[in-house]
């Protein structure tokens, strides 16, 4: 007896859409987050400065009755360490787009693997209840003729 094979395929099509939507929401909040801390940061370089300065104008404190200022030039050392606080915020801020970025491919992957899987999942759920059915077919006919049999 010919087995019958059903051919029909199942459309992912608008699971793929929404997922994708899904990924490209998170990659929009993402770039907002990195965007929103970039603008902080940038909010907040004379607070960052100030705070970098203050042991700096500390030192200078201490050491201003004792040290001829002539040799010395302050404005440079304070121009040092401002240019290495922004220099350290700029760092910062491409450090997170630059991990932002990444973790947005991981999050595409992650989501493209699963519908993958998910596909594979679904054929073979689709194969056993074929089987099974297949078996319950047989099984019901042979046990039909099993009570046939013995009714008479």
């Amino acid at each position: 007896m010919a087995k019958k094979q059903d051919n029909s395929t199942f459309d992912f099509s608008d699971s793929t859409t929404a997922i994708r939507k899904t990924a490209k929401s998170i990659n929009t909040q993402v770039q907002a987050t990195v965007s929103e801390i970039a603008d902080d940061l940038k909010e907040n370089g004379a607070i960052l400065a100030d705070k970098a300065m203050e042991p700096v104008k500390k030192a200078y404190d201490k050491v201003s009755d004792r040290i001829n200022w002539e040799y010395l030039d302050v404005a440079k050392m304070t121009k040092k360490a401002n240019t290495f606080v922004l220099d350290t915020a700029e760092e910062i801020v491409d450090g997170v787009a630059e991990n932002g970025a990444k973790w947005q491919g991981v999050a595409e992957k992650a989501i493209n693997g699963g519908l993958k899987m998910a596909a594979k999942q679904q054929d073979m759920m689709f194969d056993t209840m074929e089987t099974v059915k297949g078996q319950l077919a047989k099984s019901s006919k042979r046990f039909q003729k099993l009570l046939s049999n013995k009714a008479k």
